[in-house]
């Protein structure tokens, strides 16, 4: 396996244990929560406004785009933390933890 699919593949991983892990860490912050009905009543909000389809679209993209950025970070986060708790494994117990080694897996291209 080359550095490009262990990454791809580390990648999904992460995802995948954040989604399991995250939810219900924020299905339990009430902040978050009312975030969230906040952007559904921005959403509605939006909906309603009278935009032409060419205005639409773009407003559209631009949501798409921050989204996907958004996971995009959200992934990468969750790897730093996990590299940065392997990082904390290391100093707790030098003699079983090369974060080195883990440095070079998370940074193979």
């Amino acid at each position: 396996m080359d550095g490009i699919e262990f990454k791809e593949l580390f990648k999904v991983a992460t995802e995948t244990l954040r989604e399991k892990t995250t939810h219900p860490l924020l299905k339990a912050d009430t902040i978050y929560q009312q975030d969230s009905e906040n952007e559904g009543i921005a959403e509605t909000d939006y909906l309603q406004l009278d935009l032409t389809e060419e205005q639409r679209n773009i407003c559209n993209r631009l949501l798409e785009c921050r989204d996907k950025q958004d996971i995009e970070y959200a992934t990468h986060a969750y790897i730093a933390g996990l590299y940065d708790a392997f990082w904390i494994m290391a100093v707790l117990f030098p003699n079983k933890w090369d974060t080195e080694e883990i440095r070079k897996l998370f940074s193979e291209k």
